[in-house]
């Protein structure tokens, strides 16, 4: 995603407004949800940048164990000065990195296990002819339960998340008097 907003307000204001109503990003272990405070979106913030998150309503450990925070969204929000007050420019998705590790991880898996199953079959053909078949089909098949697996988990992240980004922007616009930019 990536969206230009105008905001009437000068940009230190902005980012002074945004942090009015989104909480710091600090760790709370005790906290169900991670974070201190209570409010729905959390931030990291800069001079004329941050980074929002969505809170999220189950207890962070059991969150943890899920694809939905492995592919999390963020959005990161980049304000400049402007004419008649500033130029916000959000832009929002899962990480680069997670999408990076999960596709090396993707395809380490799926070679692993295709070049095992490729280069014991001649092994087995020799030491036990009997079973060799029946031990490729159950390297292919293993092949084809692992790749499901890692083509499921990122569904079930996105089905978990797909709505985060848009509500973090209704949060923006709902404070924020920002009008899109052409």
């Amino acid at each position: 995603m990536l969206k230009f907003f105008f905001c009437p307000l000068q940009p230190d204001e902005l980012v002074t407004k945004v942090k009015s109503f989104v909480d710091e990003e600090e760790i709370d272990t005790s906290s169900p949800t991670q974070f201190t405070g209570s409010r729905p979106v959390v931030g990291r913030f800069d001079t004329r940048e941050f980074t929002l998150q969505r809170r999220v309503g189950m207890r962070w450990l059991a969150w943890w164990l899920t694809p939905g925070q492995w592919f999390k969204p963020h959005m990161i929000g980049r304000v400049t000065q402007s004419d008649s007050g500033s130029r916000l420019e959000l832009t929002g998705g899962t990480p680069l990195i997670i999408k990076i590790l999960w596709a090396l991880v993707f395809l380490g898996a799926s070679s692993g296990i295709a070049l095992f199953g490729m280069f014991s079959y001649p092994y087995n053909l020799s030491h036990d002819p009997a079973n060799t078949a029946a031990n490729f089909l159950d390297a292919i098949t293993l092949l084809n339960v692992v790749t499901g697996i890692m083509i499921i988990l990122p569904l079930i992240g996105w089905l978990q998340t797909r709505f985060q980004l848009a509500e973090i922007l209704r949060e923006l616009q709902q404070h924020l008097e920002l009008r899109p930019a052409d």
